[in-house]
């Protein structure tokens, strides 16, 4: 029985093409009566540890991205947070005050509090520069109206830690789509070695030979005709029928998962044993984990973690499945 459907190289998923790199490799060292011309066997075993190098660098930039994007949504929600509590504040020292109308409007522009909440980070951050130089602006005046260093120095803490935050995840982003353009090209080179390898040991046995299977490819007489989705495959919204958890020797959680047939993307989430929320993980993991190599959660601390996962059809949620793992200290 053939490894792969038929000999459409391109359409391979990432682990079905180094499935067939490393086969053809291992042909080639078998079979040297084969005699590939030129010097079509390095290329062919450059291409092999240089595209799964690309893979695993990508794999953990794609993680890194991951993580920030999370590290700035957390930051987001404590600034939005803080916002809240100072608008609050200043609103309700202008009313404890009875300040005459026109002091109480200058101070609601001079702290930017006239208007609607911002939306967006950008205006988040620049609401809170000015509450934070307003206010040290009066705290230098010795203004009676001036409110707690305290509490706007932990506002420009958290101020400083979106902006940092989003300029990081730009960094990771740029970073992981760098590798992903050098990916891309490093796969196209290797389709095109399996397009020549295909071609050579066509033009030696003929497109049934039975040798084409030791090289990754596949026989005219075994080539699979397009049908049915696999049936051991589950079929949305059925949770995978495979989700394990495993502790790496760098201290993060391999997370490995069956694909199913139907589901647009995988939602990821985990808590830590005897908690009631689960905290996000990942939206967005593709349905066939075939797509990338095992995902892996960077960011784990000791303890008793339960994992689950849960196939998406857009937004709408499938069957969940849950794992559980053990972090130890140290």
């Amino acid at each position: 029985m053939a490894e792969f459907p038929n000999n459409d190289f391109r359409h391979d998923s990432i682990a079905e093409h180094m499935l067939r790199i490393n086969m053809c490799v291992n042909g080639m060292a078998n079979h040297p009566e084969v005699a590939f011309r030129g010097d079509l066997v390095a290329r062919m075993t450059a291409h092999r540890d240089e595209f799964e190098s690309l893979e695993n660098q990508h794999a953990a930039e794609w993680g890194d991205e991951q993580a920030a994007t999370a590290y700035t949504n957390l930051c987001e929600d404590a600034l939005s947070a803080k916002l809240s509590s100072a608008r609050y504040l200043i609103n309700s020292m202008i009313e404890e005050e009875e300040l005459v109308p026109v002091t109480a409007n200058e101070l609601r522009r001079d702290f930017g509090v006239e208007g609607s909440k911002p939306r967006d980070r950008d205006g988040m951050i620049a609401e809170g520069k000015k509450m934070v130089e307003t206010n040290q602006r009066l705290v230098d005046d010795g203004s009676p109206y001036a409110l707690p260093e305290d509490f706007f120095a932990d506002l420009e803490t958290k101020t400083h830690a979106l902006g940092a935050a989003i300029n990081a995840h730009a960094l990771e982003l740029n970073e992981r789509l760098t590798v992903g353009e050098a990916k891309i090209a490093e796969r196209d080179r290797g389709d095109r070695l399996l397009s020549n390898a295909f071609n050579w040991l066509v033009a030696l046995y003929g497109e049934d030979a039975n040798i084409l299977l030791e090289f990754g490819m596949v026989p005219k007489s075994q080539i699979h005709t397009p049908g049915q989705p696999d049936p051991e495959l589950p079929v949305f919204p059925n949770p995978p029928a495979t989700f394990t958890l495993s502790l790496r020797a760098d201290g993060t959680i391999e997370v490995v998962w069956t694909g199913v047939t139907g589901a647009t993307h995988m939602l990821l989430e985990k808590r830590k044993q005897g908690e009631v929320d689960w905290s996000l993980v990942m939206n967005g993991l593709p349905a066939d984990p075939a797509e990338i190599l095992p995902y892996i959660d960077p960011y784990i601390s000791p303890g008793i973690w339960e994992y689950r996962m849960i196939p998406m059809n857009g937004d709408e949620h499938g069957m969940e499945i849950v794992a559980v793992i053990v972090v130890p200290e140290g």
